[in-house]
């Protein structure tokens, strides 16, 4: 596999604590506010790489990154297809620039796992917002963090604690949430179990 702090900082910088569905996220007044999370998640992971073509190359990533949300900002809403497409296109720009960023201080194995979290966790609540599992402008800070359990237990392969995260995440859901989601109940934990157990698979046969 190959370094992709490139991708990874635009993924975690639109998707890991953020909604790009909701208004505050779209409204350019209040733009500054992802743009220094922006900034702050492109320097975390790429800080060792801040010199000669490399800093260029982060450079330009930070504006095509900013350009993207520009786009997102005009049109006032995004869809699943523009955010795969630029996933997408942040991950071959990743791969054309491999080889300046192979000395990352961040291994391709911790990346890769990083990657997998926040499918787990924050792509997860994206896609539920998606095909209207829960209201778009909804928080799921809740159902990620029950996901993130499921996803460290799985990947450290302590099934027993997985069985608990999920059986605690269902009891607290059902004990402190007011309103009962039946669908988010059932497909958070299972979403949570089935991409983790993906990722351990992909990261064995990978590294």
């Amino acid at each position: 596999m190959f370094s992709m702090t490139l991708f990874l900082s635009h993924f975690v910088s639109d998707f890991a604590f953020s909604n790009v569905y909701s208004d505050k996220f779209l409204d350019k007044s209040s733009y500054y506010k992802h743009l220094i999370w922006v900034l702050l998640v492109f320097l975390a992971f790429n800080f060792d790489m801040l010199t000669g073509w490399m800093l260029l190359i982060v450079s330009l990533s930070v504006l095509l990154h900013i350009g993207i949300d520009l786009l997102r900002i005009r049109n006032k809403n995004t869809n699943i297809y523009f955010e795969i497409i630029f996933l997408a296109a942040f991950l071959i720009w990743s791969y054309l620039f491999r080889n300046f960023f192979q000395d990352s201080f961040l291994s391709n194995v911790f990346q890769f796992y990083i990657v997998g979290m926040i499918v787990t966790t924050s792509f997860g609540s994206f896609l539920f917002r998606t095909f209207n599992l829960f209201e778009k402008e909804r928080k799921d800070t809740i159902g990620a963090s029950e996901r993130l359990a499921i996803f460290i237990f799985i990947m450290a392969q302590n099934y027993l604690w997985s069985i608990i995260a999920v059986g605690a995440g269902l009891a607290y859901k059902l004990i402190f949430v007011k309103e009962k989601n039946i669908k988010e109940l059932i497909l958070s934990p299972t979403y949570a179990i089935l991409v983790s157990l993906l990722w351990f698979l992909l990261m064995q046969n990978i590294y």
